[in-house]
C-alpha cells in the first residue's frame, strides 16, 4: 500500500475523533505484515489525562488483537504535527523504526519520518 492510501486511511478514522474539548482531531492507520489496517482516532475526557491520542489507540488496539508486525504508521491532524512524547516512546517500543506518514488535514503533501529521529534517545 502506498502512503497516499494510507494516509486516506488515517483521514477516515480522524472523522471518528472524539476532541469535543480542543477541537484537534487526530486520525492514526497502522498497516501491519499482512496489509490489515488498524484504525485509530484520540478521545478526549473530561479528566484531561485520561484522554488517549490516536497513535496509542491504534497501537493498543493492534496489540491487543495479537497483531506485533508493522509496515508503516499514518497521522493526519488540523496542523500536521507529529507524535508525541508518549507516542513516540510507545512507537518505539512496539512498531519499530518503520516509516512515519505525517500530514496535515485536506493536505496531498506529507512527510515521512522515522522513529530514531523523532525519539533520538528512547527511555529503556
Amino acid at each position: 500500500m502506498n502512503p497516499s492510501n494510507l494516509l486516506e486511511e488515517a483521514f477516515l478514522a480522524q472523522k471518528k475523533a472524539q476532541s469535543k474539548y480542543s477541537n484537534f482531531s487526530v486520525g492514526c492507520a497502522i498497516l501491519t505484515d499482512d496489509n490489515k489496517i488498524i484504525h485509530g482516532c484520540n478521545i478526549e475526557s473530561a479528566a484531561y489525562p485520561s484522554t488517549m491520542c490516536a497513535e496509542r489507540v491504534a497501537i493498543y488496539s493492534a496489540i491487543s488483537q495479537g497483531i506485533t508486525n508493522f509496515k508503516s504508521i499514518a497521522v493526519v491532524s488540523p496542523l500536521g504535527a507529529k507524535p508525541c512524547g508518549p507516542c513516540r516512546q510507545i512507537i518505539h517500543e512496539y512498531l519499530g523504526d518503520i516509516p512515519i506518514y505525517i500530514c496535515q488535514d485536506k493536505s496531498k503533501d506529507f512527510e515521512t519520518h522515522y522513529i530514531k529521529d523523532l525519539l533520538p534517545y528512547p527511555f529503556g
